[in-house]
C-alpha cells in the first residue's frame, strides 16, 4: 500500500481515526489496535508474507528475552546472539541474495547449480536491521524487558515498516507507553504529509521518464552523448532526493498523526560540504546502525588511520549490498567507501590549517558542489540496470558517445536552475516545521533524534489554505503515479 496511493489515504484516515476514538481506552488496547492496523497494512501487499513478519518478531523477541535473561544470571548468552545474527542474516541472504550467491559461484566454479526464484519479502531489510540492533542491544543490556505487544508493535509499526527509518527500540518502544494524541499534532501531521505528497507526485514522478529513458536506453548499448548523460544523471539525482525526501516527510507525518515521532532521516543531504556530512544528512538512520553496529565494532578508528580507512571502505561496500543483491550497488558503496576515506584523510592533513576570511564563502561553494558532484556521479552505478548500463553514461560524460535521447532545452535549463535552487537555497520541510533548540542537537548529528521538545509549527488560516491547495494538486497528479525508489530495498 503505497503512502502515494488512494488506499492508502483512506487507510492512514480510518487509522487515525479509530486511535483517537479509543483515547479513553486502556493503553494496551490502542497498542492493541496499531498493531493489528499496521498487520493489516502489511498484508495488504501479500497475505502470506505476513507469517514470515510475525514468526521473524517471534524468535527474535524470544532470543532478546532469553539474552535479557542470562545477562541478568550472569550466564554466557553469545551463543544467542550468534544464533540471532545468522537467523536474521540467513532471512536476508535466502530472500534477498540468493539468485547474486548463486550466480556468482556458477560464474566462478561453474557448478551450473539453478538460480532459485524466490519472492522479496517487502521490507525485510528494514525489519531485520531494526531486529539485529535488538539483540545486540540486549546483549548490552541497553533493552528493558518488553512486553511482545510493544516488541512486536515496534517491528511492525506501519509508518516505518516499508522503508525506514530503520528506529530502533528506544526510540519508540517509551512513546507506545504513553500514546496520546494532540490536536497540534495531526495539524502538523497532516502538513508534514503534505509536504512530501507534493515533493513525490508534483517533482520526482515528473522526473523520473526523462531519467528513465536516459537510463533505459544506456541498459539498451546506447552509446549516450554527453547532452545525454549530463542530464541523465543530474534527473535522477534530484529524483531520487525528491523522492526520499517526499517518502521521509510522509513517514513521520503519518506517525506524527498518531502522536507518535518517528526519528528524522533526511536533513537537505545536497547541502552537505563534504561526504562526512552528506552521509549525516542522508538516510540518517542507515548512516547510525551501520557506525553502531559494523564500524565501531569492527575496530572503528581504534587501530589507526590505514585501519580506519578499510573499516569505512568496507562498512560502506556492505551497506551497498544492503541495497540490493547487485555488483551496482556494491560499487556505489564502495565508491562512497572511498569518498570517506578521501575526505577524513584530507582533514587530517589540513587540520590546524584556517582558510582567510575572504576565502570561506567561495570555499564553501566549492566544497558543497564538488561534494553533490561526487555524489551524483556514485548515483549512475545506483541507477543504472547493469555495470555496461553505467559504463555507457560515465562514458558520455566525457563525450565518448554521440546519440541522442533527450534534447537540451530551455525548459530543461529552467527546470535544473529551478531544482538547484530549491535543494540550496530554500529551507527544508524539518525546517519549516520546526523551531531549533540551541541546546538540543540538531538532526543531521551522528544519531536520530527525535524532536519532540522543539516542534513548534503553528499553522495559520493563510498557510491553511496554501497546504490545502498545495495537496489539491499533489493529489490530482498522483496519474503519473511511480512507486517510491526505497520500497525495492
Amino acid at each position: 500500500m503505497p503512502f502515494n496511493s488512494y488506499p492508502y489515504f483512506l487507510f492512514l484516515g480510518l487509522a487515525v481515526l479509530g486511535f483517537r476514538l479509543l483515547e479513553s481506552r486502556a493503553l494496551t488496547g490502542r497498542r492493541m489496535f496499531l498493531l493489528l492496523a499496521s498487520y493489516a497494512f502489511y498484508a495488504w501487499w501479500r497475505a502470506d508474507f505476513l507469517l514470515l513478519l510475525c514468526g521473524s518478531t517471534l524468535v527474535n523477541y524470544a532470543l532478546g528475552r532469553e539474552i535479557e535473561h542470562r545477562r541478568a544470571k550472569g550466564r554466557g548468552r553469545r551463543l544467542l546472539l550468534i544464533a540471532g545474527l545468522v537467523f536474521n542474516l540467513g532471512l536476508i541472504a535466502t530472500f534477498k541474495y540468493d539468485t547474486l550467491l548463486v550466480g556468482t559461484a556458477n560464474q566462478i566454479f561453474g557448478v551450473g547449480l539453478p538460480l532459485p526464484d524466490f519472492f522479496l519479502p517487502l521490507a525485510i531489510s528494514f525489519f531485520t536491521f531494526e531486529q539485529i540492533s535488538y539483540l545486540v542491544d540486549a546483549d548490552a543490556g541497553k533493552t528493558r524487558n518488553y512486553s511482545l505487544l510493544d516488541y512486536a508493535l515496534f517491528v511492525a509499526y506501519f509508518p516505518h515498516l516499508i522503508a525506514g527509518p530503520i528506529v530502533r527500540h528506544n526510540d519508540l518502544i517509551p512513546q507506545f507507553r504513553q500514546l496520546r494524541s494532540r490536536n497540534d499534532d495531526l495539524a502538523s501531521g497532516v502538513t508534514l504529509f503534505t509536504i512530501g505528497l507534493a515533493k513525490k507526485s508534483l517533482i520526482a514522478d515528473n522526473l523520473a521518464p526523462f531519467a528513465d529513458a536516459i537510463f533505459n536506453a544506456a541498459g539498451r548499448g546506447t552509446h549516450l552523448g554527453a547532452t545525454d548523460s549530463w542530464l541523465g544523471m543530474l534527473f535522477f539525482a534530484f529524483q531520487i532526493y525528491f523522492d526520499f525526501s517526499a517518502y521521509s516527510d510522509m513517514a513521520l507525518g503519518s506517525s506524527l498523526m498518531l502522536g507518535i515521532r518517528l526519528p528524522v532521516n533526511f536533513h537537505s543531504p545536497y547541502k552537505a560540504a563534504s561526504i562526512i556530512e552528506f552521509w549525516r544528512r542522508w538516510h540518517i538512520s542507515l548512516s547510525a546502525f551501520l557506525r553502531d553496529y559494523l564500524y565501531i565494532p569492527s575496530g572503528g578508528n581504534r587501530q589507526g588511520r590505514g585501519r580506519r580507512y578499510l573499516n569505512l571502505f568496507i562498512t560502506m561496500l556492505l551497506g551497498g549490498l544492503w541495497h540490493g543483491p547487485s555488483w551496482t550497488f556494491m560499487l556505489w558503496g564502495g565508491l562512497h567507501g572511498l569518498y570517506l576515506s578521501i575526505n577524513h584523510a584530507f582533514r587530517h592533513a589540513t587540520k590546524g590549517l584556517r582558510a582567510p576570511a575572504a576565502l570561506k564563502l567561495p570555499l564553501h561553494i566549492a566544497s558543497v558542489a564538488l561534494t553533490f558532484l561526487a555524489t551524483s556521479l556514485a548515483w549512475i552505478v545506483f541507477r543504472a540496470p547493469d555495470m555496461a548500463s553505467a559504463r555507457n553514461v560515465a562514458e558520455g560524460l566525457i563525450g565518448l558517445g554521440h546519440s541522442t535521447v533527450v534534447s537540451f532545452s530551455p525548459l530543461a535549463a529552467t527546470a535544473l536552475l529551478l531544482l538547484f535552487g530549491m535543494v540550496w537555497f530554500m529551507p527544508n520541510s524539518m525546517e519549516l516545521m520546526w523551531r531549533y533548540n540551541p541546546a538540543l542537537p540538531s538532526p543531521y548529528e551522528n544519531q536520530p533524534v527525535t524532536p519532540a521538545k522543539f516542534f513548534s509549527w503553528k499553522p495559520t488560516r493563510l498557510n491553511a489554505a496554501a497546504y490545502g491547495l498545495l495537496c489539491i494538486m499533489a493529489v490530482l497528479a498522483l496519474s503519473n503515479l511511480k512507486p517510491f525508489i526505497y520500497f525495492q530495498f
